[in-house]
Parts: C-alpha cells; structure tokens; sequence
C-alpha cells in the first residue's frame, strides 16, 4: 500500500465524532516533517485587552487564519485560534503564500488595528529535530464542520520560539493588504445590568 500524499495530508485524516476522543492518541497522526507550522500573536495583547480592545485583537487573530486560508486556496488546513494569534500548518506547497500572507496581514493590523502583531513560519522538521512532534487529529463536529486538534509539544515549541525571535517573519511593506475575504467578528459589546457578565 502506498503512504497516502504528504500535500493531502488533513484532508486524508480519518475523523472521530465522539468528544471522548480527544483524549485518545489513536485518533491523531504525526505531521509530515516537510509542513510548516505559521503561528502569530499580539504583542501585549493583555494591555490591549485591558483597554477595551477585545474584538480588535480578536480579528488581529481571526485574521492570520483567513490571510492564509484565502493565500493557498485551501480551506481544509488545520489550524487553532488563541484569541489573540493563531497557529495554522502548512504544506510544502504552500509554504512561500503562507509567507507572503503572514507578512500582508502583519502591515495590515498595524496599520488598521494598530497592533503589533509578530509572525513566524517554523518548519515541522526543526520541531523534529528538537525531539518533540506535532500531532493533529480531526473531530468531526457536524457532517460540513470539523477542528484540527494538536498535540505532541511541537505546537507550543513553534509558538515558544517565534516569542523569542525567533523563524519570524518581517512585516510587508507599507500599504499591503492580505486577501481577508470571509473574514468576520461577530463579538459585540454587552452592557452588565446587575455587575459582571461572564
């Protein structure tokens, strides 16, 4: 039997539907050490967050993902939004639109969002070689809808290392916009009448 295409990996892996099986390690596959793991956050987004900037920094995040997405043409990567960044894995052959995406979208926050954001685009085989692994399963929430689950510490390293400057990813020049198309925040304000809402 044939090892299945590192490019068609996501859209290959088998999905579980039962939430229980989060927890199980036989519903998560290795990434191919040729993919690259874009990751981005807000540079002091708990100041930011602190100022009443919740959807600002929200769609700064949303935002990477979309960039991405609409740059490769593909809407069957996985990914996980944190809020205030994202972390979406790329194929080999999308490795240089995820670049140029993660570089549009970072001048367009500063310049609309007035935010910084910082990128980095570290490929799988560093993480590799650091002796961790990035493991992704697939839970199928609905027929239409499924999320990328990670695991393996490789994730969290990508994330560490952009934190320290490092595999980043320079910001485009002044004036360039990343293809945002579908992208949305629906979160709204909501006025407390009795003290906190949670």
């Amino acid at each position: 039997m044939s090892e299945p295409s590192s490019e068609t990996f996501f859209s290959t892996l088998p999905a579980f539907v039962d939430f229980a099986g989060v927890a199980d390690s036989r519903n998560s596959r290795t990434l191919p050490s040729d993919w690259a793991l874009a990751t981005a956050d807000i540079v002091d987004s708990t100041g930011a967050i602190e100022a009443g900037r919740y959807k600002a920094v929200n769609m700064a995040g949303a935002s990477v993902i979309s960039a991405i997405l609409n740059a490769l043409g593909n809407n069957d990567l996985p990914f996980v939004f944190g809020g205030d960044g994202a972390l979406v894995a790329v194929p080999p052959s999308g490795v240089e639109k995820a670049l140029a995406a993660l570089s549009a979208v970072q001048s367009w926050v500063g310049e609309e969002l007035h935010l910084t954001l910082r990128a980095a685009l570290v490929p799988v085989a560093d993480v590799i070689a650091a002796g961790l692994e990035v493991r992704v399963a697939r839970f199928q929430v609905t027929p239409d809808l499924s999320y990328a689950m990670f695991a393996g510490g490789g994730s969290s390293w990508a994330e560490a290392r952009m934190k320290e400057g490092l595999f980043t990813v320079p910001p485009a020049p002044p004036g360039a916009r990343p293809d945002l198309a579908g992208l949305s925040c629906r979160w709204n304000p909501i006025k407390s009448r009795h003290g906190d809402i949670v």
